[in-house]
């Protein structure tokens, strides 16, 4: 998808996935059918910055990926754009790449939980993500958006509440997305893992076999 003259809208779902659980599928799987988009981008970030170094490579993250999307996710794909740089990964430098890839009037979505959307002032050149996608915030259990603040005053100047207007524009809006989130975290699996515990019904089974049989995160 997203080749030049596609007036598909896309959707962007970057993250560590380290390792995806089941909570980072069913989300990206609601927005696709809430944002009506033919696929969600999966896109494991490769040197992610605002993280302490990861314990798996990136071609390991993105096969666990791989094999947690299988054949049971079809509106889910995996794009490894960020693995074919040697540089840090920067949101903006992927948005840019596809959007340049697109059709200048199909929607594109940077999709972020909103505990990443809380650090987004941190980023690389963050303000100029609205001029090139339009931002959606998934809830996330324990975080709210900002009442005050640069942040506060910047939603407000981006701020749309109407769906169908973001699907009708290429880009600029900054949408709040109030989902399903599943009590899962990846920190939660690496921990069961270290320690000897059930990981069975927070990833797929496939992912499982996948980690058992590389011994991830063992240590």
């Amino acid at each position: 998808m997203a080749t030049s003259g596609n007036n598909v809208a896309v959707a962007l779902f970057g993250g560590t996935f380290n390792p995806v659980h089941n909570g980072h599928l069913k989300i990206a799987s609601e927005l696709a059918e809430f944002l009506s988009i033919a696929k969600v981008k999966m896109i494991p970030c490769a040197f992610p910055t605002h993280r302490q170094k990861l314990n798996i490579s990136p071609q390991q993250r993105t096969a666990l990926l791989r094999e947690g999307i299988g054949n049971e996710y079809p509106l889910l794909d995996v794009d490894d754009l960020e693995l074919q740089r040697s540089a840090p990964s920067y949101s903006i430098d992927s948005v840019i790449y596809i959007r340049g890839k697109m059709d200048t009037d199909a929607p594109l979505y940077l999709c972020l939980g909103m505990d990443a959307f809380l650090e987004i002032e941190t980023w690389h050149r963050w303000s100029e993500l609205i001029d090139y996608c339009h931002i959606v915030v998934c809830d996330r259990p324990n975080y709210m958006a900002p009442q005050r603040g640069s942040l506060h005053k910047w939603i407000n100047n981006h701020y749309c509440n109407d769906v169908s207007k973001i699907r009708k524009n290429s880009r600029g809006y900054v949408f709040f997305c109030h989902l399903s989130m599943l009590p899962i975290s990846s920190s939660n699996i690496r921990s069961n893992i270290k320690y000897g515990l059930p990981i069975d019904g927070m990833t797929p089974s496939r992912v499982i076999d996948y980690i058992r049989t590389n011994k991830l995160y063992e240590k």
